[in-house]
């Protein structure tokens, strides 16, 4: 995790532009709709200056040629105190050194290391073997929804979905699992990219150093078990199975949710989509790829910063600089995919960065796009019967820098 909040204070006189350009960033407009304003900055130029109020200054980059660049430039590093910057939210305490140590704030060596030892259940067969969980959790949600004239895609179906698949990940008490709800929203509204209140944090870490210690006394079949049984010598110290559990619960739910609400709003809006969906299934991991594309929920990277000084575009990201990638943005470049701003599932979506690239490639994507698909399979023979409950002007968005998609989606169901 990263922390600009805590970063070294700007000395030089700020930049009208770079402020204006933040304060523009956070208004409920460019939640709504990012893509105007995205459009704009791509189009002026591929990197542009950001200088939120009392923070170090940040670089997004808006194009997708040079958000691939950045996303596997070795100079563009996650740990910040590799470039000077203290390393938490408040330097020097237990919490922040805790969570210093999970897969987005470290670089190679130490994150090849702790990649390969968390990366066992996301393989493609592994990811596969939990379908049948994931259709059971879907279909209950369901069953339970069309009880209802009215109920919300977003929170009652991807929220709960999503929270089902992660906890029997990781090995949440069904008990527990209203707790982190709360946690993984207040973690992903921040404005600024890893600024949130340390008192979550606390929270977090202390929930898990509780359950890691239950579960050596009591090991189940899950990953956080398998994590603390693992008897090799690169095996996780406690402290990193901490910050790993906590990062991995955090971004394997809130990502997901607005991945799953995306492409249901977007199939509500597109009739004739569903029509052909039910007409042939197999059309939907295409249609969900270009909506990942399209409707990236990933609205930017992690932070990054510059081990050095690096040139990008027509300047010069100095030494210590935050550095964000827009996904959002890159997916929508021109000069990657023709009619970029045109939704078309047929189209060849190779390249595009819903999920990043390099090292940092989201470890969880392919379990994500299977969430996707069985909340797809699930709902389509129902979503000819919905209709928004409220005005499509009134649904609320994802504010911050880092997600984007409807944060609510309540539908109407017509009984037949």
């Amino acid at each position: 995790m990263d922390d600009l909040s805590t970063a070294r204070t700007v000395q030089e006189r700020r930049c009208p532009v770079g402020t204006s350009l933040h304060s523009k960033l956070r208004t409920p407009d460019f939640a709504a709709n990012p893509f105007d304003l995205l459009g704009e900055l791509r189009e002026s130029g591929p990197v542009h200056r950001c200088e939120p109020p009392g923070a170090a200054p940040i670089w997004l980059i808006t194009r997708h040629a040079e958000g691939a660049a950045a996303l596997t430039d070795p100079r563009l590093v996650k740990d910040p105190t590799a470039v000077g910057l203290p390393a938490g939210w408040q330097p020097g305490t237990e919490t922040s050194q805790l969570w210093s140590k999970d897969l987005a704030s470290n670089d190679p060596p130490n994150h090849t290391r702790l990649r390969k030892l968390v990366a066992r259940p996301f393989t493609k067969r592994r990811v596969e073997a939990m379908r049948p969980g994931i259709e059971k959790a879907a279909r209950e949600l369901r069953e339970n929804m069309v009880r209802h004239e009215t109920f919300d895609l977003v929170t009652e179906f991807a929220g709960g979905l999503t929270t089902a698949t992660i906890c029997d990940l990781l090995g949440i008490p069904a008990a527990d699992r209203d707790t982190f709800q709360g946690w993984a929203d207040t973690f992903f509204t921040v404005t600024v990219p890893g600024q949130a209140d340390n008192d979550l944090f606390v929270s977090i870490t202390k929930y898990f150093a509780r359950l890691i210690a239950r579960k050596r006394d009591d090991p189940q079949d899950d990953l956080l078990s398998a994590l603390i049984k693992d008897t090799g010598d690169d095996k996780l110290d406690g402290h990193e199975l901490i910050s790993m559990a906590s990062s991995l619960l955090l971004t394997g739910h809130e990502p997901a949710v607005r991945l799953i609400g995306n492409i249901l709003f977007s199939l509500l809006r597109r009739p004739d989509l569903v029509r052909e969906l039910r007409e042939d299934p197999s059309l939907i991991p295409a249609t969900i790829r270009e909506i990942i594309r399209f409707d990236s929920p990933a609205l930017t990277s992690l932070v990054r910063f510059a081990a050095e000084d690096i040139e990008m575009g027509d300047v010069v990201i100095r030494r210590g600089d935050a550095v964000l990638v827009s996904l959002l943005s890159a997916n929508r470049d021109a000069a990657k995919f023709e009619q970029a701003d045109e939704f078309l599932p047929a189209r060849d979506t190779a390249g595009h960065l819903g999920f990043g690239l390099g090292i940092h490639f989201c470890i969880g994507a392919q379990l994500a796009q299977l969430e996707a698909e069985v909340a797809v399979r699930e709902l389509l023979p129902l979503l000819p019967e919905l209709s928004l409950a409220v005005p499509e002007s009134e649904l609320p968005y994802h504010p911050g820098l880092q997600m984007y998609g409807v944060q609510s989606l309540p539908v109407r169901l017509r009984r037949t």
